[in-house]
């Protein structure tokens, strides 16, 4: 296995803690928490040893499911009859943004409405703290359907593998900003862009399920999702195994803890 492919996704949390972890104390969306030791532990092997695991998985079954289907994608770029030649990169790397995007969209309301689903997607919510490091809790098994479903898109629509791997590099720079502790003022921008105050109510511990699209808020504005409401606390709401171990086991767990509803945060139908 080539070291430089596992080394990748190291590097990615590097540079995300270099670009985030600055701005969280310059401009903190709120009072910047003092992280339990376990709970900052916990996240840092998730950023580290979860990330290379499934950078693995992506390699070798992810990129050869991809590779399959790329057998039947078009032949033709998408957008091969516009001239320009920038200006076909930019379409494509619109289109492939929105189509990631709507892919991710429709993965992340399944996993909260799918129950062995939201068992691995549960992880990711049992974070207590939004900083920029709570981007990288997410189940390693999960991180593989979930990059499947952003990509599968993107592949059969014939998007070029040049604006595909740009479109890829913008969304997981763009997961690490939404998680992040920064505080962004309101704009016309909020409308086209996700900030993080726009995910964090997502991660909202009691209340209606909303805003599940990580870049795009109008796709929850048109599905019904969308919320302007800010987020005051996070997590479950009930006891969580807080060890990487123990969170990697949790999905397989018959029953959630005593006292806690079997069904926390699974929107309903």
């Amino acid at each position: 296995m080539n070291i430089e492919l596992l080394a990748r996704p190291l590097c990615l949390v590097v540079l995300a803690g270099m670009a985030f972890l600055p701005l969280e104390h310059v401009v903190p969306a709120r009072p910047r928490p003092l992280r339990p030791r376990q709970g900052l532990a916990t996240d840092l092997i998730f950023a580290t040893l979860g990330q290379v695991v499934a950078r693995l998985g992506i390699v070798l079954a992810v990129g050869w499911a991809l590779a399959l289907l790329d057998a039947i994608a078009p032949d033709r770029p998408l957008f091969v009859g516009v001239a320009d030649r920038r200006a076909r990169a930019a379409l494509d790397v619109v289109c492939g943004l929105f189509l990631f995007e709507l892919g991710g969209y429709v993965y992340h309301r399944l996993a909260h409405r799918v129950r062995w689903m939201w068992r691995l997607h549960e992880v990711h919510h049992t974070s207590e703290t939004m900083d920029w490091l709570a981007a990288f809790r997410q189940h390693p098994v999960e991180l593989l359907m979930l990059t499947l479903a952003q990509n599968v898109p993107l592949v059969l629509a014939g998007i070029p593998l040049g604006a595909h791997a740009t479109v890829v590099a913008l969304l997981k720079l763009n997961t690490v900003f939404v998680h992040a502790n920064i505080r962004v003022p309101e704009g016309p921008w909020s409308l086209v862009l996700a900030t993080p105050r726009f995910h964090h109510r997502h991660h909202q511990r009691s209340g209606p399920v909303k805003n599940y699209a990580s870049l795009l808020p109008f796709i929850d504005r048109l599905f019904g999702t969308y919320s302007h409401e800010t987020a005051a606390a996070f997590g479950l709401g009930r006891p969580a195994p807080r060890s990487f171990l123990a969170l990697l086991a949790a999905p397989l767990a018959r029953r959630p803890p005593p006292g806690a509803p079997a069904a926390a945060r699974i929107a309903p139908s």
